[in-house]
């Protein structure tokens, strides 16, 4: 990409984030005829078209992208995204799943379905689907986000549930599952070679936090009586010795 395109999508970052998005469109349109074979510039026109609802220019636009790359990522989920919006959401889980045929090691695209598979309430396809790529690409950090994603919003599901009906051995037993799960791919993404502060400093936090919610609802259990299977305790006090450094 030339010198003058990097410095145009800079632009247009900093004009979408001001919203003066008409602006961030002219700028973008300017730079394609000088740059009309950068896809990357043409996505972003898209995204800025979707942004001022003008969505059959968004979608041409977005559709033009694919034409001439249809395995480009960040076209499919932009274009995803905007079927979605439209309602039309059968083209859009299609859109995802083709692109996933062709090329499985998506993770882009499959946190795109997998969020959109959330918002249809078929949260567990979109589980099934997020640990299986973690399964096929364990060594691959990006792999983890689908599922990452998933876990959180069930989380904020089963503890609005709980709060609800804290009588509910079964809604309990998922929301400590949850968070156990959570907490253990915190474990594994600690082991990836990433010399990055910022991500492990992220991963600690996490951590911590996980650790206080799960003892804040052992806590509640033992005071509302909520018998713990033995394999769940087991879990438990596995992962809990290995978050404080005994593991």
């Amino acid at each position: 990409m030339s010198r003058e395109s990097k410095k145009v999508l800079e632009k247009v970052a900093d004009l979408c984030n001001d919203e003066r998005e008409l602006e961030a469109e002219a700028l973008l349109k300017a730079q394609l005829a000088i740059d009309p074979d950068n896809l990357e510039l043409m996505t972003k026109l898209g995204v800025t078209q979707a942004r001022l609802c003008n969505d059959n220019e968004a979608e041409a636009t977005l559709r033009t992208v694919l034409i001439r790359d249809p395995n480009y990522e960040d076209a499919v989920c932009a274009l995803g995204a905007l079927l979605d919006q439209s309602l039309r959401t059968e083209e859009a889980e299609q859109l995802y799943r083709v692109l996933l045929q062709r090329n499985p090691a998506s993770h882009l695209v499959l946190d795109s379905l997998c969020r959109f598979l959330v918002s249809e309430d078929r949260t567990d396809e979109a589980l099934n689907l997020a640990r299986n790529q973690i399964v096929n690409y364990e060594n691959n950090l990006d792999a983890f986000k689908p599922l990452i994603y998933v876990l959180e919003i069930l989380e904020d599901d089963l503890e609005f549930t709980l709060h609800e009906d804290w009588g509910n051995r079964t809604i309990f037993t998922q929301y400590l599952s949850n968070l156990l799960e959570q907490l253990e791919l915190v474990f594994i993404r600690e082991n990836f070679s990433i010399d990055d502060e910022e991500f492990h400093c992220e991963l600690e936090d996490e951590k911590s936090r996980l650790v206080c919610e799960i003892e804040d609802l052992l806590n509640n259990a033992a005071s509302r009586k909520i018998s713990i299977s033995p394999e769940l305790t087991k879990r438990v006090t596995a992962n809990l010795k290995i978050a404080r450094g005994g593991g």
